[in-house]
């Protein structure tokens, strides 16, 4: 572990981070400011219990509130609680079970010594480590659910003079209790020099030896034998398939896009298929073609491969509608990696992952598969 830097310093990582995100996530991260009334528009001393609100003056002046909250140790609470609920824009999905299945997984945590997250009496300790392996992380039991937060420091060269800025990287492991599934999520690494293509799979590697070694976890892969199928289920009115990636035996390979109606069916086969579905009549009079339509189609699905597909959310409102990107067989087709889109879905926070996790498993989208 690192020598703890001084506070200032310690504080600058939150402000970079949260400078270099969207600016989108910067109105979230205002919004939520004021709706947990750490910050008013209006000038006053005490609004509800807190006994003190920083005070601005413009709503639109975003960048001025994210550089005096970050740097401001009263809000040091504020930002880890952000950073273990926010949207992420990957996460790699397992289920688990305990090796001796009568502890539980927050009690080996803390017999390990391990840091439960108090967000009222927080003090941070003001070492960010380089790596994984040295890093300790910081746990908040919240009800079903249990994060585990690695932050590790990184830093970018700013394109304008090159200057090396130092920020934050998350890495949460999300795991429920009740359903014994977990997630590893993560970000993008922001502009990245020399990219390695493998820098992701060796950090969701080396989170799973954590696993194992540190809380005994056995760790299964997500199996998605039937997911299409299940998503593609028309009693299922709130997932829909929004297109996909199809390879076919052949070689030849093409993105196939839902069409923008209420029905999301799949063009290609999901159409031809509906065609025959709604003109049986006709199509009983020809049974042969029928038949050979039908097994055409099947043959097709059968042989060819989905490498990814994308997934949509739907809601009453379009912008609480969104977006999630399975890809299969990734990190050497071994895991299956999700894709939370941003899109114009106004939610980043992590209720809208939580969701989509819990149908995928609950639905029989994704089983427990082999074991790790």
């Amino acid at each position: 572990m690192r020598a703890p830097m001084d506070e200032k310093t310690f504080l600058e990582f939150y402000k970079n981070t949260v400078l270099c995100c969207s600016n989108n996530l910067q109105r979230f991260i205002c919004k939520l400011l004021e709706d947990e009334h750490r910050i008013t528009y209006e000038e006053q001393t005490k609004i509800g219990d807190r006994e003190s609100t920083a005070f601005f003056e413009s709503k639109k002046d975003f960048k001025n509130i994210i550089v005096n909250t970050t740097t401001n140790r009263d809000f040091i609470d504020f930002y880890e609680v952000l950073e273990f609920k926010k949207l992420y824009k990957y996460s790699v999905p397992f289920f688990y079970q305990l090796e001796d299945e009568s502890q539980r997984v927050e009690d080996v945590l803390e017999k390990n010594g391990f840091e439960f997250f108090k967000p009222d009496k927080y003090q941070p300790k003001y070492v960010l480590d380089t790596t994984l392996k040295e890093a300790m992380p910081l746990v908040w039991d919240n009800d079903d659910i249990l994060f585990i937060k690695f932050v590790l420091q990184k830093s970018y060269a700013q394109i304008e003079n090159f200057e090396r800025i130092d920020y934050r990287y998350p890495i949460i492991i999300f795991i429920d209790k009740k359903y014994k599934f977990l997630e590893i999520r993560y970000d993008a690494l922001r502009y990245r020099e020399l990219f390695d293509s493998e820098i992701y799979s060796k950090m969701v590697n080396d989170c799973l030896i954590w696993l194992h070694e540190k809380l005994n976890l056995d760790l299964y892969i997500c199996t998605h034998k039937d997911t299409i199928k299940i998503i593609n289920d028309k009693q299922n009115a709130d997932v829909k398939m929004y297109k996909q990636m199809m390879e076919m035996k052949s070689g030849a390979s093409a993105e196939l896009t839902a069409s923008e109606n209420t029905d999301y069916v799949l063009p290609f086969i999901g159409e031809i298929k509906e065609l025959i579905d709604e003109n049986e009549d006709l199509f009983n009079d020809a049974e042969e073609v029928k038949q050979l339509l039908l097994q055409y189609l099947n043959e097709k699905e059968a042989t060819a491969s989905y490498p990814y597909i994308y997934v949509k959310w739907v809601k009453p409102v379009e912008t609480q509608s969104y977006i999630v990107k399975i890809t299969f067989d990734y990190f050497g087709g071994k895991y299956t990696l999700l894709q939370h889109i941003t899109g114009n879905c106004k939610d980043l926070g992590m209720g809208r992952m939580n969701d989509a996790i819990k149908y995928l498993c609950e639905s029989g989208s994704f089983v427990k598969g082999e074991k790790i």
